[in-house]
């Protein structure tokens, strides 16, 4: 197979699941040969990034991480996609790796604010423990020019909970759990607009969607990015909204 990309995924399988739903909805497509060309590595086996993040005694994903990224490398896609945001710790390390490009999803997560909501100032940022406490979003959002907020350990503590308990463990969101979390880092942490850093709350969004307070899903972002790449390099084309 020529002209595809490699996803990495399996940091979880259904966020991975997620991912390429979204994509394959979103692709212009009226036959079987519209869609792209991709590879969905779906890891499952991948140690916690939280884990060793948080304790180094833990198991270290770098390493599984970058035996991904060179075998898939043998094969020459035109990019790869990281669909976890905690993973985005070994961003570097992993790109330093190929010379096949690496999305970041990070870097475009932020970069998307100012078409969501041009007029954001107070950026707030849900994700896991690893996420928050390795800082791996900080320079992206305060380099933008916004300030970031991060929740506090009841909201951290509800997230974890709604990634962990129900998402990763129950294998299904709860959309009462999310919409909360939600409005409380709106109204409580006074936030313009709030960055859905974890691909399982992306699930959460998908499953059911935030109507009242302005969310940006990092894995909705990733799809896009995703998919005008591939458009381009596959099928010589631009997407109606280019």
């Amino acid at each position: 197979m020529k002209k595809f990309f490699t996803v990495l995924g399996g940091m979880g399988t259904l966020a991975t699941e997620s991912y390429v739903h979204l994509l394959n909805q979103r692709t212009p497509a009226k036959r079987d040969q519209d869609y792209l060309n991709y590879i969905i590595v779906n890891h499952a086996t991948v140690p916690d990034r939280t884990g060793w993040i948080l304790d180094h005694s833990k198991p270290d994903p770098l390493p599984v991480l970058l035996e991904d990224v060179k075998q898939q490398s043998l094969l020459k896609p035109e990019f790869l996609v990281l669909i976890c945001n905690t993973a985005h710790y070994f961003y570097q390390k992993l790109q330093s790796a190929t010379d096949i490009p690496i999305l970041n999803m990070l870097e475009e997560t932020v970069k998307a604010i100012a078409k969501v909501k041009p007029t954001a100032k107070r950026v707030g940022l849900l994700g896991t423990y690893g996420t928050l406490e390795s800082g791996i979003y900080d320079d992206y959002i305060t380099d933008a020019g916004y300030t970031l907020l991060k929740p506090n350990k009841e909201i951290m503590d509800m997230t974890e909970d709604l990634i962990y308990h129900d998402i990763k463990q129950k294998g299904h969101s709860d959309s009462n759990k999310y919409h909360h979390l939600v409005k409380k880092m709106t109204e409580e942490m006074n936030c313009d607009i709030v960055i859905l850093g974890c691909t399982e709350l992306s699930f959460a969004e998908a499953e059911s969607p935030e109507t009242e307070y302005p969310v940006i899903s990092s894995q909705s972002v990733i799809v896009d990015k995703s998919l005008e790449l591939g458009m381009k390099q596959q099928k010589g084309k631009q997407l109606p909204h280019e």
